[in-house]
């Protein structure tokens, strides 16, 4: 049985070993970034407070021999003045021309930004090794998150952002920077993702301020753009079973979509319920559920089959020892 719990500065080692796996904006290979990321996670656990840019809540995902097998976080605060929600808005512009009867319908690409963003999920890797495991342990890493915030809503904004990876080459480059943002910047791919993590204001100071046409791109360029990467679409698909879905958006890097959704109507957010836990083992053919629990001041989420009745549920003894819980405990 996997289990899911909030990262501590003793796992960054291994948070670094997963990052390589990936080197995502949102889990660069950073030692100095991931210490300070899991100081404030560690913080934002013990004192859950108000959305904020310093709020940062990494999980990790651990199987039953307790080996590191994947992490995600969700950021409390993605758009702030000092680091702001930058994206390109994708519309429509039909133009027509009667006297030759010829109506042409153009992409445009529009920058944008937000100094008052939503929250947003991500750094989501999941170890090769445990991907379609018994167990349901990318379903935990994903949806997991969502259960804290069912217990800490306060704690996130109303929207809840989730930035998924695109198409790239096999040496990582993005062919939509080379065409799009290294012609306003002059830097490469690379370059341009270490910059924006710590300063996004050169975007807004060199990009384009008014409407740019994809037809001006390369065809297969233009074809990418909303397009995600193979290896992201498992992660894309249970994001929108859980009520996410594209808000015509995409990331000014690499031409990404930005999914989205409302906190309130986010599935796994809505159905969650309290209950205590009853004395006696689930039926074999009980149904799965996620499980979180808090007993103690620590989060814990499993995958685990359950019988719920009203405000009981009955977990096995496997469950229970994961969460730390017993008969009587509270568990959502």
């Amino acid at each position: 049985m996997f289990l899911l719990r909030p990262a501590r500065f003793e796992d960054r080692a291994a948070i670094l070993d997963l990052a390589r796996l990936l080197d995502s904006p949102n889990l660069p290979i950073n030692e100095r970034l991931l210490d300070k990321r899991l100081t404030r996670s560690e913080r934002a656990f013990l004192e859950p407070g108000p959305p904020s840019a310093e709020r940062v809540y990494q999980f990790l995902l651990v199987d039953p021999a307790e080996r590191v097998v994947g992490t995600s976080a969700i950021f409390s605060k993605h758009g702030t003045p000092e680091m702001p929600h930058i994206y390109l808005r994708v519309g429509w512009e039909e133009r027509h021309a009667s006297s030759v009867d010829i109506s042409m319908e153009h992409r445009t690409l529009q920058l944008g930004a937000s100094t008052d963003g939503p929250s947003e999920i991500g750094a989501l890797i999941l170890h090769p090794d445990a991907r379609s495991h018994p167990g349901w342990p990318g379903k935990l890493l994903s949806w997991g998150r969502f259960a804290y915030m069912a217990l800490h809503p306060a704690s996130f904004e109303n929207r809840i952002l989730a930035e998924m990876r695109a198409t790239l080459d096999p040496q990582g480059r993005s062919a939509f920077w080379r065409a799009f943002g290294k012609r306003f910047t002059g830097m490469t791919y690379a370059e341009a993702d270490r910059r924006s993590a710590v300063d996004k204001k050169f975007i807004l100071d060199l990009f384009p301020k008014t409407p740019f046409y994809a037809s001006l791109l390369d065809k297969d360029v233009a074809q990418q753009l909303g397009e995600v990467h193979p290896e992201a679409r498992p992660a894309l698909r249970l994001l929108e079973r859980a009520g996410f879905g594209w808000i015509g958006e995409i990331d000014p890097f690499d031409a990404g979509p930005y999914f989205g959704a409302a906190l309130s109507e986010v599935v796994p957010v809505r159905e969650t319920r309290r209950a205590r836990i009853a004395s006696g083992e689930p039926p074999e053919d009980a149904d799965p559920w996620i499980v979180s629990a808090e007993e103690g001041g620590s989060f814990r989420a499993v995958a685990t089959r359950a019988a719920r009745e009203e405000d009981e549920v009955r977990l096995s003894k496997d469950a229970c020892r994961r969460l730390v819980t017993r008969p009587g405990d509270e568990v959502a």
